[in-house]
């Protein structure tokens, strides 16, 4: 299989680590005696879920999800709704952003909004997840050919973004390593 498969099924694997360390944060964040750096560690969530699923991530499974339109199978709607999704998941995470920014700079803001449009933001995240998993994904490793991945991969060229070139998708890596700090079960805010 192409590395661009494996790099999307460990982005996906790694978003839903970062959820659960988001939903966390969440629960830390209502609790009197939380850690100062819980609203920083969360900011620095959603600044990983604003930049590298939409200058990234997202972008290629366009590339790999369209591909599958042209294999003989009926996915059409399928693809479409994770295409949309895409976008509605970037609209999401602004609301994320605005929301939080809202906290750390002493706006009001409602509890009960807060936490319900987290929560509704973690939904969204691991419903579109599950549905590229479990869907998607599978026919992605069963139809496309090596054929398919080199056009992928020359289509992925001519996209590259100026702003979103291998040292900061690394820093991007490295934030979310930092978030997800897996081998001693800690949470820990990453230097500013």
């Amino acid at each position: 299989m192409n590395g661009i498969f494996w790099q999307l099924c460990d982005d996906h694997k790694h978003m839903q680590q970062l959820l659960d360390v988001f939903e966390k944060l969440l629960h830390q964040l209502g609790k009197r005696e939380r850690d100062p750096a819980t609203l920083t560690l969360i900011l620095d969530a959603l600044d990983y879920f604003s930049v590298y699923p939409d200058q990234w991530h997202h972008p290629v499974e366009d590339l790999v999800f369209e591909r599958l339109l042209g294999k003989p199978v009926d996915i059409r709607d399928v693809v479409e709704d994770v295409l949309r999704e895409h976008q509605a998941i970037a609209a999401a995470t602004r609301r994320m952003n605005t929301l939080f920014y809202a906290v750390a700079n002493d706006a009001a803001v409602e509890r009960s909004q807060l936490y319900g449009a987290a929560q509704e933001y973690i939904d969204l995240q691991r419903q579109h997840l599950e549905k590229e998993n479990e869907i998607l994904l599978p026919l992605v490793a069963q139809y496309l050919t090596a054929a398919d991945w080199e056009e992928i991969e020359l289509q992925l060229d001519e996209k590259e973004s100026v702003h979103f070139h291998q040292g900061v998708k690394r820093l991007y890596q490295a934030l979310l390593e930092n978030l997800t700090d897996t081998e001693n079960g800690t949470v820990t805010a990453m230097a500013s």
